[in-house]
């Protein structure tokens, strides 16, 4: 080959097979190619015929033979093999004047085609012209190529008003080859694509058919739409960890806090977490390849990221792709050296650990040394309520975190429910003592309003947690719970020797408190005095547990309520509180649920039940029908819930009372696990068809139960004694412990009428059981006795009223706080204003309206301290609210008690399940009471009160400046 030849060949560019598919396509557009009569069918192209290989292929279903040549006669060696009704691509670096006029009339359009691969990418794309910054940088040609490469199937889409720019052609690629979403990306957009399923498969894949230039550039577009946090993007993809993109921000979210302020909430503080910070920054410097984004960009990834795996959990289909990506985190942190840092995330798992940390750690600390003085309860509250906020704050930090938010997410883990019981424990170990009764009225009282929540509680904490440091927080709260309710079980037990002693209630039927109203009934007159008169009014069902305490009716009830299905709680005639009633003793199935459905203190089994029911509510003037034990409400056909006769009793209208008796508590004491159980309509066996039943029907249901019980938690001991009736009770002989209780009485079925009974759920007398009943304590002796109304309204002539609030004490859902208080006048003086001087504006910080500098003097007024919720509520402005809101379900206390828990609650912000107990309300109508709230909170639209998912947020300084406080 001479020198002028090699001039010549350098003149002619490569070519590539998607470039040879693009020229075919455009000749055969300007009717060239076998489809065509009489139309040529060989297409010239001046390239370097060293670029390709010989090839014979199908293009459209056309046969195409791709022929390199380096001299004329080898063209015309092509032209004379080729076959009628084929493409022939002759690819040859000869000028057309070596090639002569005879070889140029066989080509499409009588000359040889230069290769341009930006023109076949704007003809694939449709377009009429080419923005500059496409092709006019280094590597444009490879870029091209590369479009041309990876031409999807059924082509790229035409360019946007005529003109092919860099961003429509680089988001064609990623829409087809990355799964990248159609809406304009933006920082959330970007990492949320980073976190797709097989996402480095697919980036590998289109690198190897479309090369480096179109990949790197593709990326490169992708990222610039995450703004800031684009470049740390850059270097991941490019380095092939964009599964690493969501779990590395996460990380640098705690290296490169959202501000630079050391001091600011949720930021680390001390050298040590400084140094920590710096340290771990320098250990992922290898990831940017030398060139560390700023601070900013890192920030941005950091916050972009949170917010992407908040709305993955959040969403339960990607709720498992969420999970990855936060395990994969926390393996990252612990590469670095970082763990101690977790707290401070929102979203880690292991964020959420050391929160919960902090909670038992503050619990230790308000708990530490109180055990010995339990009977001191003013001692006892006063150190817990000192500790009270931490706790809290600590509390709300964990609520603030996406894993610690089974409300926002549906998600519970299992450390949580513990760890809140013990939080709700220590509430309730905060509460100033009140002025306490020593009879048996007020015991049993206390243990249905307060003790049975404090049992529930127990249950919760004692299920414990893997974690020992946990652990150790819990079982200090468990102690000192321990120590303070023996004393609550010692006190009951002494009032129940001296009330069965004294036989008392007996002609009545009941005992009340001293200077109250509320009836704690005996439990063998309670068909008698309370159920029967409720079914002559409304018709009625009856449902006796067996074996439920007060502590798992507390969690039934709030079940049956929380569902919104239509029940209503409904208080007895005179009752301001859930009613209770005393089991006959030993608190024994044979001698309490006998006595209860008989009506008369007596012992037997299902037949003497039967007997006995029947004749009492005969003689009270109402039908006898039996009563539905276990096998015939198991007896009911396949898929039925409920057995036909059952059913058909439920349904009669004639029919005023239906009994049935559930077994499933009871039972679950011998050999299931009663405290670990969560009790809702459904743990119990036909409760929730049963209630459907009634509801359908229109039945009131009285839930009541023969007898408590108490938990084996392996901490007790058993006592041989030789004449024992149950686990729980014994003869007289020998004589009482210290633990232990002798009862004497009419009411004492047992050991003709004198047993001796355990006043500690830790003592047992027979074998080993998952729980025990017949002892002394309230858990054993008082049993819950709940009226559920369908509908909206108490049944009329029936003497029940609605409970206008939840039975649940407060303690439950929020800490017991001091409200926020302000100073207001005592008697508001008019001003007299002079009407030649304008006023200038209210003072912000004002509680109400000032008079006006144009006001003459008048003498200051004395003042007194009020609640902010006082201040609001009777503040003209609230007045002028509640005129415009018309009609509303919750009262000025309802009001006054949100505001108060929202402006002392962490962050002025309560769950929807504790407004719900503020409001004392049913968790299923907080969302309306929320909305009312709001109606009457948010003067002309300002947000004083909003929501964020299930979370109430009160905006205090706006609430000042709406309502002048």
């Amino acid at each position: 080959m001479t020198t002028t030849q090699r001039e010549e060949r350098q003149l002619a560019g490569s070519i590539t097979m998607p470039v040879v598919r693009a020229m075919l396509d455009d000749a055969a557009a300007h009717d060239y190619g076998p489809a065509h009569r009489d139309a040529a069918s060989v297409l010239g192209i001046y390239a370097d015929p060293a670029s390709i290989e010989p090839t014979t292929l199908e293009h459209h279903g056309v046969p195409v033979h791709v022929v390199p040549c380096i001299y004329a006669l080898a063209v015309r060696q092509a032209l004379l093999a080729h076959k009628p009704g084929s493409w022939l691509v002759v690819v040859t670096d000869r000028p057309e004047e070596d090639l002569g006029v005879g070889i140029l009339a066989h080509l499409a359009g009588h000359k040889l085609r230069t290769p341009d691969p930006w023109d076949s990418v704007r003809q694939q794309f449709a377009a009429t012209g080419l923005e500059a910054p496409l092709y006019a940088q280094p590597g444009s040609r490879a870029l091209a190529n590369g479009l041309l490469l990876c031409r999807p199937e059924e082509g790229w889409p035409p360019a946007p008003a005529g003109t092919l720019t860099r961003d429509p052609a680089l988001a064609s690629v990623g829409r087809a080859w990355l799964d990248v979403p159609r809406r304009s990306l933006d920082a959330l957009g970007v990492l949320r694509w980073t976190a797709t399923p097989g996402l480095n498969g697919r980036i590998a894949d289109l690198r190897a058919l479309a090369g480096d230039e179109l990949t790197d550039a593709t990326l490169s577009w992708i990222c610039s739409g995450a703004g800031a946090a684009g470049p740390p993007l850059q270097h991941l993809l490019r380095r092939g960890e964009v599964q690493d993109a969501v779990p590395l921000g996460l990380v640098l979210a705690l290296l490169v806090p959202p501000t630079d302020d050391p001091g600011a909430p949720g930021q680390p503080h001390g050298a040590g977490e400084r140094h920590t910070r710096e340290l771990g920054l320098a250990r992922l410097a290898h990831r940017w390849q030398g060139t560390p984004p700023t601070p900013e960009a890192l920030r941005s990834l950091g916050s972009s990221a949170t917010q992407v795996v908040s709305d993955l959990m959040r969403d339960r289909t990607t709720r498992d792709q969420a999970r990855q990506l936060l395990h994969r985190a926390d393996a990252l942190l612990s590469e670095i050296d970082a763990t101690d840092l977790s707290v401070y995330s929102p979203v880690l798992p292991s964020g959420l650990g050391a929160r919960l940390l902090t909670v038992t750690d503050q619990l230790r600390t308000a708990i530490y040394g109180l055990t010995e003085r339990a009977g001191e309860p003013a001692e006892v509250a006063d150190q817990v309520a000192r500790h009270t906020s931490g706790i809290e704050s600590a509390w709300a930090a964990v609520g603030r975190h996406v894993l610690g938010d089974p409300e926002g997410t549906g998600m519970t883990d299992a450390r949580l429910a513990p760890v809140h019981a013990a939080v709700r424990l220590s509430r309730w170990l905060a509460l100033p003592p009140e002025p306490m009764g020593t009879d048996l009225a007020s015991l049993a009282l206390r243990q249905g309003t307060t003790d049975a929540w404090v049992d529930a509680a127990v249950n919760d904490a004692h299920e414990g947690v893997a974690d020992p440091r946990l652990a150790e927080g819990l079982t200090s709260v468990l102690g000192l719970v321990q120590a303070v309710r023996d004393t609550h079980d010692r006190a009951f037990a002494e009032a129940l020797a001296r009330s069965v002693r004294d036989d008392a209630g007996s002609v009545e039927g009941y005992l009340t408190p001293p200077g109250g109203t509320d009836r704690v009934w005996l439990l063998e007159h309670l068909l008698r005095g309370v159920v029967v008169p409720i079914a002559k009014a409304t018709r009625t069902l009856l449902l006796v547990l067996d074996g439920m305490s007060t502590g798992v009716a507390t969690e039934i009830v709030d079940d049956v309520l929380a569902r919104g299905e239509g029940w209503q709680e409904a208080l007895l005639p005179q009752a301001h509180v859930r009613a209770t009633g005393l089991a006959v003793l030993p608190s024994l199935t044979e001698v309490s649920r006998a006595s209860l459905l008989c009506g008369e203190l007596t012992i037997g089994g299902q037949d003497r039940e039967q007997s006995g029911y029947a004749a009492l509510v005969s003689a009270l003037g109402l039908r006898s029908p039996k009563i539905f034990h276990k096998k015939p409400l198991d007896s009911s056909q396949p898929g039925f819930a409920v057995a036909d006769d059952v059913a058909l009793e439920i349904s009669d209208g004639d029919q005023q009372l239906v009994t049935c008796v559930l077994n499933t508590i009871d039972d679950a004491l011998d050999r299931s696990d009663p405290a670990g159980t969560v009790w809702t309509a459904d743990a119990v066996k036909h409760l929730r068809p049963l209630l459907e039943r009634a509801l359908a029907a229109g039945r009131t249901v009285v839930l009541t139960a023969d007898h408590g019980h108490v938990v084996e938690r392996r901490q007790g001991t058993q006592r041989s004694v030789p004449d024992i009736s149950s686990g729980r009770s014994r003869a007289a002989t020998p004589p009482p412990g210290m633990d232990e209780m002798l009862v004497t009485g009419t009411r004492v079925l047992k050991h003709e009428g004198h047993a001796v009974l355990p006043t500690s759920e830790r003592l047992r007398y027979g074998p080993l059981k998952a729980g025990y009943h017949g002892g002394a304590t309230p858990a054993e002796v008082v049993v819950p006795v709940v009226v559920l109304v369908p509908g909206t309204e108490a049944p009329a002539g029936s003497g029940l009223q609605l409970a206008r609030t939840t039975q649940t004490p407060r303690w439950w859902t929020v800490a017991p706080t001091e409200a926020a208080t302000v100073q207001v006048e005592a008697q508001p003086a008019r001003a007299r204003r002079k009407a030649s001087k304008p006023s200038p504006p209210p003072q912000e910080d004002a509680l109400f309206e000032t008079p006006s500098a144009g006001a003459q003097p008048v003498t200051p007024s004395a003042t007194r301290e009020v609640s902010v919720g006082e201040a609001v509520v009777s503040s003209e402005v609230f007045g002028q609210q509640k005129a415009v809101a018309g009609r509303l379900s919750l009262d000025d206390t309802q009001v006054r008690a949100a505001l108060e828990a929202l402006a002392t609650a962490p962050g002025t912000r309560l769950s929807g399940t504790q407004l719900a107990g503020v409001l004392g309300i049913p968790p299923a109508l907080v969302r309306g009471a929320a909305a009312q709230l709001s109606q009457l909170l948010n003067v002309e639209s300002y947000p004083v009160l909003r929501t964020e998912g299930t979370t109430v947020i009160l905006d205090v300084p706006l609430l000042r400046e709406q309502f002048g406080g």
